[in-house]
């Protein structure tokens, strides 16, 4: 899908009312919000591109004189990833009801998935875009943003930071943690991997994701800034056409991408601790962390195991197992490549970059969720040094970096873009969002990240 907007999608007039519309949240300076989905490589998965845009012609002769150009209206700029409800609700259906190759799942599922998808009103959150929009031509800071288990759109959060300036890269993992992730070249795709809970249970399976994870977000991150890697070797369903466009609009992008003082990791639950774990790690390569309901604890007490996640955002080594398993899987070809970080033993430094959280009431209800939370936080805040002075002179030279903000009567789906799907009425009562008002949860989401940045 290759299309620019000047909103992200909304709710088509006629149902005006009946859902809370997003494009008031959309606001700032540029004049239209860009949206570019590129397809992943064998080395990258694939991203989507938000970024802010204004009327314009491209300057590139070969782009104006293409047949892409000539087209009345570009193509939409739509939800989902490859443009496509029914894969995305196939994906979400294996994530929670039954499995892609499992009998319900060819016979039942996925004919009546299809069906809703044509007749779901989020089909038609989308509008055509009829005029070709240019990126515009000044420094802007580059977001990099991960996201949760399940692959959960984010996109309104990720428009309304490009229509404010930013140019965000929105990671599509290929990990095993997204519902359903196309592969390099659009012949297969890669679903959700449930792990083991009873004896095949092994804790550093979610350990040694998320370092497949933080890699993914790294490669991502080289690759947009032109660091190398990555590849801008498009998948072989896309037309010479939109692989021509999308080369276009990378060239504009680039040289306007003020990475000087490092990316922005951002993230929503286990994007949020796949980006303070890529801080951890490279801190150079990061000015701040936008921890949107971070994951930051498992417990599987039932098992015997229990740990701050990631252990090496908290200065700590991989706890100990005696469930390990030899058994092979699909996750462990990819671990088995994964470098010494994957089975360290000994702590760090931790995450010591400046962070803000922004935490649902849901997940601070969970005693030991929170209390890793403002563990991390607090950390963040009173880094270790070593020498003679007292704590308060130690305090002066170590301002408070981390903000932390709880969002009251929330829960942790009011972070992503269902709140937006579901008519008003339904909200509530069949989903369970908490009792705050959807729109205004989003607004004070996006005001106290926006904040933040703007003094880092």
């Amino acid at each position: 899908m290759i299309s620019t907007s000047p909103s992200p999608p909304c709710c088509p007039p006629v149902l005006g009312g009946l859902f809370h519309d997003p494009r008031r949240l959309v606001v700032g300076d540029a004049p239209f919000v860009g949206v570019l989905d590129v397809p992943g490589t064998v080395q990258r998965p694939p991203v989507r591109l938000y970024y802010p845009a204004e009327l314009s012609s491209f300057s590139s002769s070969s782009y104006s004189s293409s047949r892409w150009w000539r087209r009345k209206v570009p193509r939409r700029a739509g939800y989902f990833v490859n443009d496509r409800l029914a894969y995305f609700l196939q994906g979400f259906a294996h994530v929670s009801i039954a499995r892609h190759n499992s009998r319900t799942h060819v016979w039942i599922l996925r004919p009546l998935l299809w069906l809703l998808s044509y007749l779901l009103p989020v089909r038609g959150q989308a509008r055509d875009s009829g005029t070709g929009r240019g990126v515009i031509t000044s420094r802007r800071r580059l977001v990099l943003f991960s996201h949760w288990t399940a692959g959960e759109e984010n996109s309104i959060f990720c428009a309304s930071l490009a229509r404010r300036g930013y140019v965000v890269v929105s990671v599509h993992h290929r990990d095993g943690s997204s519902c359903r992730a196309p592969s390099h070249d659009g012949s297969d795709c890669i679903y959700y991997e449930h792990f083991p809970t009873g004896e095949g249970f092994d804790p550093r399976r979610r350990l040694r994701q998320v370092h497949v994870r933080v890699r993914e977000f790294l490669t991502c991150r080289s690759w947009i800034v032109g660091e190398g890697g990555g590849g801008d070797s498009f998948a072989h369903s896309y037309t010479n056409d939109n692989a021509e466009h999308m080369r276009v609009v990378l060239d504009q992008i680039r040289p306007h991408l003020d990475d000087g003082d490092g990316t922005i990791a951002a993230g929503f639950s286990y994007g949020a601790a796949t980006a303070a774990l890529a801080a951890t790690l490279m801190p150079e390569k990061f000015n701040c962390v936008v921890l949107l309901d971070p994951w930051l604890h498992i417990d599987y007490t039932s098992r015997g195991v229990e740990f701050d996640f990631p252990p090496e955002a908290f200065g700590s080594g991989w706890p100990s197992s005696s469930y390990a398993s030899s058994s092979s899987s699909s996750f462990e070809v990819i671990s088995s490549a994964n470098d010494d970080d994957a089975d360290r033993g000994g702590g760090g430094v931790g995450l010591s970059i400046p962070s803000v959280f922004i935490n649902s009431s849901q997940f601070c209800g969970y005693e030991k969720l929170y209390a890793a939370t403002r563990r991390l936080a607090d950390r963040i805040n009173n880094p270790r040094v070593v020498d003679d002075r007292d704590d308060d002179e130690k305090k002066d030279d170590h301002p408070p970096r981390a903000e932390m903000h709880v969002i009251p009567n929330t829960t942790h789906s009011n972070f992503c873009d269902i709140v937006f799907w579901i008519p008003r009425r339904l909200i509530g009562k069949a989903f369970g969002l908490g009792d705050a008002n959807p729109y205004d949860v989003y607004e004070e989401i996006l005001d106290k990240t926006v904040h933040f940045l703007r003094r880092h």
